[in-house]
């Protein structure tokens, strides 16, 4: 039981970190886009409407991590994990430093073992009830 109690502190504290930062925080920059967002879109070749809706969807993301309908959990993990892909490479594309092209790698790693701690987590669940039947 206190195993299980911790997994769902760390899964929280992973999922909030991607929630938070990347979800509301990074997705409100994408939509309002200030002059340092759209110094990185031009310099990378991407246009503001990119980054409007990618913002929008960050956004939506984040709040998806924290429903309970798996398909839709699993969905805002998969979006998360292809915009830390895309963003690393976009960044190795263009030659930017390497802290550019590690820091969404940084991420995609955090959001790995989020999702790896959710199944743990409902593997354990299920066990528990089984237990109990």
């Amino acid at each position: 039981m206190k195993k299980l109690f911790r997994l769902k502190n760390f899964y929280y504290f992973t999922t909030g970190i991607i929630a938070i930062f990347v979800g509301l925080v990074g997705g409100v920059i994408d939509i309002i886009q200030p002059e340092s967002l759209v110094h990185t879109a031009t310099h990378l070749g991407y246009s503001l409407e990119f980054f409007y809706l990618l913002g929008i969807f960050k956004i939506l993301g984040a709040i998806a991590l924290f429903f309970p309908f798996e398909k839709i959990k699993d969905l805002a993990y998969a979006g998360f994990m292809f915009d830390f892909i895309f963003a690393s490479y976009s960044h190795y594309v263009v030659q930017d430093p390497t802290s550019k092209i590690i820091l969404p790698l940084i991420f995609l790693v955090i959001l790995i073992i989020s999702y790896i701690l959710k199944e743990v987590i409902k593997k354990q669940k299920l066990i528990q009830q089984q237990a109990q039947n």
